[in-house]
């Protein structure tokens, strides 16, 4: 796949079932686009795996490259791993909410799966001040780590149950 042919980009987005990638495999898609997951990065190592056993390409992007992608009309869908789905929204790893904003103004299809496992809600600040080992921050430094949030349903277009 080439990631700059217009509207060919499917997005992944939190650590999804594995059935989601038996889904993938049987619509035969050769390569999709994995966002990392920070700060644990847990998406990216989870998805690319499964991708990988059932032999689907997987190119991995920082989570905040997706709004360059949807820049260049390169996405054609996105699909976001979910703890609890209900008709006003779903509460989601964070990063989903952007996510499916970026998507319903590109007219771009966003999808929900269930995720593979269940989040903490709130992480921890040493899990963003530092990086492969190495601090990032200076101390002194307060953290916000919110590792979920709610997307509202307006959003939302499929939820897989």
């Amino acid at each position: 796949m080439s990631i700059e042919k217009e509207k060919s980009i499917v997005l992944l987005q939190g650590v999804m079932e594995n059935s989601l990638f038996d889904l993938l495999k049987k619509r035969q898609l050769k390569e999709v686009v994995v966002l990392e997951g920070r700060p644990s990065l847990e998406s990216a190592q989870t998805s690319c795996r499964e991708l990988l056993k059932r032999k689907i390409g997987a190119k991995v992007i920082s989570d905040n490259m997706a709004g360059f992608l949807f820049y260049r009309n390169l996405v054609k869908e996105v699909w976001l791993s979910y703890q609890v789905a209900e008709k006003s929204g779903a509460l989601c790893s964070i990063g989903a909410l952007i996510l499916a904003v970026l998507g319903k103004r590109h007219k771009v299809a966003v999808n929900l799966y269930p995720a593979g496992k269940k989040s903490d809600f709130i992480g921890r600040p040493k899990d963003i001040f530092h990086f492969n080992g190495k601090r990032i921050a200076p101390r002194g430094i307060q953290a916000y780590v919110p590792l979920m949030e709610w997307v509202p349903g307006k959003y939302i277009g499929k939820v897989y149950e």
